[in-house]
């Protein structure tokens, strides 16, 4: 069976099924944020939606980043590298891309869904 979390007219934040997780991509909502900035608010809201299915950073397998400006790589991975400090370290990939107007970065995440025993 396929869950979606917060599902509006075009999109879901998050599709769970056969114990995977996937998310949209998230940006800041603050276009004005540093890059340091908009990175540690789109981190918090990934914690808080895996935290709705009762997961969290450990189970992230894969990231997907996406920089408006290749050049805030290095500022971006050091608010990134502390997110998941003490944390098993998920494969990833960042590339530079045209993102929506005020968006710096774009992060999606994918994994597996927390299995109670």
């Amino acid at each position: 069976m396929i869950q979606r979390y917060q599902e509006n007219t075009y999109l879901a934040q998050l599709v769970v099924y056969e114990g995977c997780f996937e998310s949209s991509g998230q940006i800041s909502l603050n276009p004005y944020a540093s890059i340091q900035e908009q990175t540690k608010e789109i981190l918090e809201h990934i914690d808080i939606l895996l935290s709705s299915i009762n997961a969290n950073k450990t189970h992230i397998t894969r990231v997907q980043m996406w920089l408006n400006d290749m050049r805030d790589f290095y500022q971006m991975n050091e608010v990134y590298e502390a997110w998941l400090k003490n944390c098993p370290k998920p494969a990833r990939a960042c590339v530079g891309a045209t993102l929506i107007e005020g968006a710096k970065i774009e992060i999606q995440v994918f994994g597996y869904q927390k299995i109670d025993s």
